[in-house]
């Protein structure tokens, strides 16, 4: 004979067993949607990353034409006149400044990379200025391993000849400077280029209707894109305005200062600070 207690237990879970189970189907089916969820959005943060670091790639890898033509003739020159005491260093600097654009695929390197970097092309640029070209470089000791966009230097430089030294008829002077900066109680690096060219009578980081005004800022809108791709809001490129003409050009780039992580010199990606 079946006790009360017995048949209550067995009714009661005949009620609840049915209602557990639909409860453990429904909390399966919702555990399984949220892991969809979770690998759609790792998925999309991965496609994300990747496209940025194409964008980055495609955004540093632009040699502009013109330099590597007027770098060709020079050297031409140079072989007609069987000047090899110049043609010879100066083919080398152009093959170690391509050598390092189209090899170099991390989006920062350390501070004296591109330094060596810049000095190639800067020494290719001798071979058009020859002794009107004046270059003072300024760099802040102990910065020699701090990581920099890769490129950036190089690029600003080459700015501060099509905007502004190619028009300048005497004296080309060129000043980089790379220092330390603290904000907020932060440590940033800051890269200022500066050139005795017309300079800037507007931003042209700011959108303007003009065509030539709009590819005068082609090259630092690049720049600007590859920054934010890096540090988003933390890293600033400005451009200083002159009331008149004929004062000099100064573009400024601010960055957060990380250093080398190790003694190899293997260089940091985004996704390791």
């Amino acid at each position: 004979m079946v006790s009360y207690q017995l048949f209550f237990l067995i009714t009661l879970i005949s009620i609840l067993g049915p209602v557990i189970g639909i409860l453990l189907i429904v909390f399966n089916s919702m555990l399984e949607q949220e892991i969809h969820v979770l690998e759609i959005e790792n998925r999309r943060i991965f496609l994300e990353s990747e496209l940025q670091k194409s964008e980055y790639l495609q955004l540093t890898q632009q040699i502009q034409p013109h330099f590597l033509f007027n770098t060709l003739n020079s050297l031409l020159s140079l072989a007609r006149f069987k000047r090899l005491d110049q043609l010879i260093p100066s083919f080398e600097h152009l093959v170690l400044y391509l050598r390092y654009k189209y090899q170099v695929k991390c989006q920062l390197n350390p501070l004296d990379q591109e330094i060596d970097h810049t000095k190639h092309y800067l020494a290719i640029q001798h071979l058009r200025y020859g002794d009107r070209l004046q270059i003072e470089w300024q760099v802040e000791p102990g910065l020699d391993r701090a990581m920099i966009p890769s490129y950036l230097i190089q690029i600003l430089v080459e700015n501060a000849f099509k905007h502004g030294l190619e028009q300048v008829e005497e004296r080309a002077c060129l000043w980089i400077t790379i220092c330390k900066k603290v904000i907020n109680q932060d440590n940033y690096v800051e890269l200022v280029v500066q050139d005795n060219g017309p300079g800037f009578l507007y931003d042209p980081l700011e959108e303007r209707e003009d065509d030539q005004d709009q590819k005068k800022g082609i090259g630092l809108t690049n720049i600007a894109k590859r920054i934010n791709l890096l540090f988003s809001h933390q890293a600033k490129l400005e451009v200083v305005v002159n009331s008149s003409l004929h004062q000099g050009g100064m573009i400024k780039a601010c960055w957060p200062l990380k250093q080398v992580l190790n003694s190899d010199g293997d260089s940091f990606t985004p996704s390791e600070f």
